[in-house]
C-alpha cells in the first residue's frame, strides 16, 4: 500500500475523495441508525451537501476520458437530480420514496462506484494494490 498516487493528486481529486469517504462512513452510521429523529435529520443534511460535493468535484476529475467526460459522470448526474428528489419526499411524508433513493444514491453513488476505483489503473486501486 502506498501514499505516492495520493500525493500526485490535483484539488479536485482530493475534495472528490475526502467527501466520498466521509460520506461512506456518515452513511454507514445513518444506514444503521433510527430513522427520522433530530440527529439523523442534521447528518442527513450533511451526507446530502457530503453527497452533492462529491458529485460535482467529479466534473473536474477527467481522467478516464482526459479532457471530457465518460460515463461514469451519468452517476454524477443522477445523483444531484436524486438527492433533491429524497429531500422533495420525505418533505412530502413519502417515506418510501426518501428512503428507496436515499438508499439507491448510497449503494450506486458510493459502493459501486467506490468498488469502480479499486480496478487497476485508478487512483484507489493503485494506492491499495500497486502500480
Amino acid at each position: 500500500m502506498t501514499a505516492a498516487p495520493l500525493a500526485a493528486a490535483g484539488p479536485a481529486i482530493l475534495v472528490h475523495l475526502a467527501s466520498t469517504i466521509v460520506a461512506l462512513l456518515l452513511g454507514i452510521v445513518m444506514l444503521l441508525r433510527g430513522k427520522g429523529t433530530v440527529s439523523h435529520k442534521r447528518l442527513g443534511w450533511a451526507w446530502v451537501i457530503l453527497m452533492a460535493v462529491a458529485a460535482g468535484s467529479s466534473f473536474f476529475i477527467t481522467g478516464l476520458n482526459p479532457g471530457g467526460f465518460s460515463p461514469i459522470h451519468i452517476l454524477s448526474v443522477v445523483t444531484l437530480v436524486a438527492l433533491p428528489w429524497a429531500i422533495y419526499a420525505i418533505r412530502r411524508r413519502n417515506l418510501q420514496s426518501h428512503r428507496w433513493t436515499m438508499i439507491s444514491i448510497f449503494t450506486g453513488g458510493l459502493v459501486v462506484a467506490g468498488i469502480f476505483t479499486l480496478l487497476p489503473g485508478r487512483l484507489l486501486g493503485g494506492m491499495i494494490f500497486g502500480g
